[in-house]
Order: C-alpha cells, then structure tokens, then sequence
C-alpha cells in the first residue's frame, strides 16, 4: 500500500525535492538536503528512478548490436520504460510541489535512504 503524507516543506525543501527526480542531480539533496524527512523520503525516491535510469541505459547501449539482427522488440521494450522513467520523475515533482509525500507506483516501496 502506498503511503501518503502531506507535510509542510519549506521552499528549500521543495527545491531539494525537485532535484531529486532530475537524474544525477539526486546528489545535491542526498549530501545537502539536511535532516529533513521531506527531502529525505524523495531523495530516496529520486535514487530508486536513477537507479533504474542506469540500468535501462546500461541494457539499451547492449542491445543496439542487436537491433541490427531483428530483436528491435527488446529496444522498443527498454524505450517504453525509459518514458515510464520521465512519467515517474513527472509524478516526483508534482507531488513535491504539493507538499506529498506519495511513494512512486512500482518501485516506490524500495528504501534506500533512512
């Protein structure tokens, strides 16, 4: 079950939340975010998204000598997810610009900071 929380979040906060679902920007909150639950619960979320951003781009740089053999379904697959990625990432930021704290549909239940 997701868990869904509303807190009250400075701008700071939001800003560090933003960045969490901005790539390798996820860094910025991890090592400056504070000790705000806040930033903390969507850097984890960002470092999750990230994670799964390396390994789509590790299995998609793979699979481009395979396009060439007629298995372009696997980089038809791994492109639907890499949109998935930017979706999940938009969801991120509209719930940090609420002032949520919603977990990611999927993989949002995986902790990674504490």
């Amino acid at each position: 079950m997701a868990a869904k929380s509303k807190a009250s979040s400075s701008d700071n906060d939001k800003l560090m939340g933003v960045l969490s679902y901005l790539s390798f920007l996820v860094l910025i909150p991890i090592f400056a975010g504070g000790k705000s639950k806040f930033v903390k619960f969507h850097a984890n979320q960002g470092l999750i998204l990230l994670g799964v951003e390396v390994i789509l781009w590790v299995v998609s740089m793979l699979l481009i000598p395979l396009i060439f053999v007629g298995l372009g379904v696997l980089s038809t697959v791994v492109w639907l997810l890499q949109i998935a990625v930017l979706v999940y990432a938009i969801i991120g930021i509209v719930n940090v610009v609420n002032g949520e704290q919603k977990q990611l549909p999927i993989i949002g239940g995986i902790t990674l900071i504490k």
